[in-house]
């Protein structure tokens, strides 16, 4: 295919899925709890830069301080709103497109490479995920750039670019968010297969094992390695220390039953490519094990945000296994098959969108993966409803969005535990947690006004004390859920109390 021909419509595709991914924010609309958080800790750094390292450490977000000085940098730039917040992810994503195509290309050909880019551009779960104020999808973008960067690395002699490329993407990955720290697995793997011999007489040096005992302390303590190793030994709340949970039937019914279609060809594309770049694949390989099995077995929330960067992978080895075939079967009418398949997939619109919307659901997939209540206006309308909100008590469960949307903090937060009931600190505002509704009829007693919000589904506030504000408290509204995500509706309950 003419490079002329293959700009042109690699340039049609990102375009479109940049206009696709900015529709997506156009409308300003609300942030859900961890969105909401990590940009106001950002928009704090704004308004005291000299006090970033110690905004960071007290947020509890020390694992993604990378993230929130990016989007400090956007509020300086275009101020703090829910748009400017998202708006460095809608950048990730779009760069994404173009790495997906080059490591497509790379991997196969041209057409494997373009129509890697085509399903990245318009997967509703890249747009969705592209489209918020967190780090998912730039950490998609990162294990490209790193792919690419180690089959460069693979093709040619030995560069110190390639290296330090790839120290300063694996750096930035791990700190953009610590899932990323599994990424040093990849290069490590890679760099055995294709620097074997080479990798041995540079230990066998002293300053090579200098450097090499430097690398895994910088790992260890400046990207928190060891911490995050650590954690794989210690006990879990059920008693179990390695195997924690097992969310098999999850992983299969996203993989197996809605991805099918991308996963069995990605199986395929993934061996094809061994042949070609045996030591970058083995590398992405070990990482993708990884990957699984700590989401599998280790991660309690099983959310689908934490394999983002491996859905990314997997849509580009999809496109790898087309372009393959496409030139084995059609060879220079190999275009044909691979447009054939992108129409298929373009028309059929599953798990694919053909259109730019305002709003693009992360729930798709998975139901309740995100909570995306209208938290916005619910707080507007207590601000407008309630001007004298500073003058009364206000009860919450967690601090995050009320971080973002109002001027002031709760009274007390109250959340479920299943453990000990003590009230503990938050280390943020040095307001108490509670967990039992004595507790909380203990705290109501000392205020004669005060409001409580309740989250209306199966959230972090205790069912008994929802259910007490529901028989003996006024419930002053309700914001069914946000107006872009019609039928995904989660509700908000204002209640009131007015002791007299």
């Amino acid at each position: 295919m003419k490079r002329s021909v293959v700009i042109f419509v690699l340039s049609i595709v990102v375009a479109f899925g940049l206009w696709f991914r900015l529709s997506g924010i156009s409308q300003n609309h609300s942030f859900w709890d961890d969105e909401a958080y990590t940009s106001s800790v950002a928009r704090d750094i704004v308004a005291d830069p000299k006090n970033s390292f110690g905004i960071i450490k007290t947020s509890l977000l020390g694992y993604q301080p990378l993230n929130i000085l990016i989007l400090a940098f956007s509020f300086k730039l275009f101020g703090a709103s829910e748009w400017t917040a998202r708006m460095p992810t809608v950048v990730f994503g779009t760069l994404g497109i173009i790495f997906a195509y080059l490591v497509g290309k790379k991997l196969s050909n041209d057409y494997g490479g373009l129509l890697s880019a085509f399903v990245y551009s318009f997967s509703q779960l890249n747009l969705a995920h592209a489209t918020q104020a967190k780090p998912y999808a730039s950490l998609e973008t990162l294990i490209l750039m790193i792919a690419y960067v180690m089959i460069l690395a693979e093709e040619k002699k030995p560069k110190l670019i390639h290296h330090l490329s790839l120290l300063i993407f694996l750096t930035a990955a791990a700190l953009m968010h610590r899932i990323a720290i599994m990424y040093w697995l990849a290069y490590g793997v890679f760099t055995v297969f294709h620097y074997r011999s080479e990798l041995v007489k540079f230990l066998k040096k002293p300053y090579g094992i200098i450097f090499s005992i430097a690398g895994l302390l910088f790992i260890g303590f400046c990207l928190n390695g060891f911490k995050e190793i650590g954690n794989l030994f210690l006990p879990y709340t059920n008693g179990r220390i390695f195997l924690l949970f097992n969310n098999t039937t999850y992983l299969r019914d996203l993989f197996w039953r809605q991805y099918g279609f991308v996963t069995l060809p990605a199986i395929f594309g993934l061996i094809i490519s061994l042949r070609r770049k045996k030591a970058t694949v083995a590398g992405l390989t070990a990482w993708i094990v990884l990957i699984l099995f700590m989401w599998n077995f280790r991660s309690y929330s099983r959310n689908v945000r934490y394999l983002m960067p491996f859905f990314g992978v997997l849509l580009v080895f999809f496109g790898v296994f087309w372009g393959q075939m496409a030139e084995k079967f059609f060879g220079k009418k190999a275009w044909i098959a691979c447009l054939l398949v992108a129409s298929v997939l373009y028309l059929g619109g599953y798990k694919i969108i053909r259109k730019p919307n305002v709003y693009y659901n992360p729930n798709a997939d998975f139901y309740g993966d995100v909570q995306i209540a209208d938290y916005k206006t619910m707080y507007a309308e207590i601000e407008r409803k309630f001007p004298d909100l500073d003058d009364i008590a206000l009860f919450n469960d967690i601090i995050d969005t009320e971080k973002w949307y109002l001027k002031r903090y709760s009274n007390a937060y109250f959340k479920k535990t299943t453990g000990n009931t003590a009230p503990t600190i938050n280390p943020v505002n040095k307001i108490y947690y509670y967990h039992t509704l004595s507790q909380f009829l203990a705290e109501k007693a000392k205020y004669k006004k005060g409001l409580l919000i309740v989250e209306d589904w199966e959230s972090i506030l205790p069912e008994e004390i929802k259910q007490y504000a529901k028989k003996n408290m006024k419930r002053e509204m309700r914001v069914e859920g946000l107006p872009q995500a019609k039928g995904d509706n989660w509700p908000l309950e204002v209640y009131s109390w007015n002791d007299k």
